[in-house]
Parts: structure tokens; C-alpha cells; sequence
């Protein structure tokens, strides 16, 4: 018998079979979980099954049939962490970038701006957000 739960955790080691997430509540060994995880702009989705847990701290989990796109996903996030720099920069220097851009705007510019793209379309992307900002940078 299935049930759909969502929890957030830390996840604190990962290796091409398996990770380690930080939660509260935790599941039996054996339990069968689909994971979501999201780090350095790269989100796996994979099934997998705790091996491991110790309630009110964590769970490893082991990865089940984990498909090949997902698997070459994995490889870059496992890149990532260890701060290769084959992947690493592109990631950081585009988020900073961003950042930089919102820093470094006219607020009341950007919040005219803002104001004005809402009054045409209902949904900000985050794409649309940093492109307003860049627009409206102090001179």
C-alpha cells in the first residue's frame, strides 16, 4: 500500500548509488521512496529504497533503476560537489551574475517595472525577473 508524502530534507553524502538525507521523521528499512533532489541547478528524480535509517536524524537511501538521463544528472551534480571545474563555474558565474544585476538595481525602477509587468501578464518567471532588474540598473 502506496501513500504520497513529501518531506524536505539535507542531504548531507551522496555517491553514484546511494545518498544520505537529513530528516525528523524518518522510514523502515525497506521502504520504497521516490526521490527529488535538487542541488547546483541539477534536479534527479530516481526511485529508490532505505537501507539505513536513524529516526529523528536521517536515512540512507539506496538508488533503484535509476534511468540514464537521471544517471548523467548524477554524474554532474557528484562533479559539482567535488568542485571540478569542469561544471562548477558556468553554474556559479551565471547565478552571481544574477544576483549582481538584482544588487545593482534602481528600486524604484525595478519596482515600477515589476508593477507594470504584472499589470500585462499574470506569472513572473525567474528569467523575466532577472531581465527586469538588468534593465533598470543604476547608472
Amino acid at each position: 500500500m502506496g501513500s504520497d508524502v513529501r518531506m524536505r530534507g539535507t542531504l548531507t553524502d551522496i555517491s553514484l548509488h546511494g545518498c544520505y538525507v537529513e530528516l525528523n521523521t524518518t522510514f523502515p528499512v525497506g521502504t520504497r521512496v521516490d526521490l527529488v533532489l535538487k542541488s547546483f541547478g541539477i534536479r534527479i528524480h530516481t526511485p529508490g529504497t532505505v537501507r539505513a535509517t536513524y529516526p529523528f536524524l536521517g536515512m540512507g537511501i539506496r538508488f533503484n533503476d535509476i534511468e540514464i538521463e537521471e544517471h548523467q544528472r548524477l554524474k554532474q551534480l557528484l562533479t559539482a560537489l567535488a568542485g571540478q571545474k569542469e561544471f562548477v563555474p558556468s553554474v556559479a558565474a551565471d547565478e552571481s551574475a544574477k544576483k549582481e544585476s538584482v544588487a545593482a538595481a534602481d528600486l524604484p525602477a525595478f519596482f515600477e517595472a515589476i508593477t507594470e509587468f504584472y499589470q500585462k501578464q499574470q506569472l513572473l518567471s525567474r528569467e523575466e525577473f532577472y531581465q527586469i532588474a538588468k534593465r533598470v540598473r543604476r547608472p
